[in-house]
């Protein structure tokens, strides 16, 4: 996992909790802290769709490598 993604992984759990101490512990409004809810949520799927990105260009790389040790032992 690059720096990146850890940053914005654990931003966003951050902001998670921030929310939960808001609405839970100090009786804040949903409408004032409904911001932290919805920038953890796109952090969290941010952090998701780098992770598939990452995963699948790992995967083409892994194809085209087999493809190029096929070529050469024929």
């Amino acid at each position: 996992m690059k720096l990146a993604d850890t940053l914005i992984l654990f931003g966003s759990l951050a902001l998670l909790i921030m929310w939960v101490d808001q609405v839970v512990y100090k009786g804040v409004s949903m409408k004032d802290s409904y911001f932290f809810l919805m920038f953890a949520l796109a952090g969290f799927l941010f952090y998701v769709y780098r992770r598939g990105q990452r995963k699948l260009d790992e995967d083409k790389k892994n194809v085209e490598k087999k493809a190029e040790s096929k070529k050469k032992k024929k």
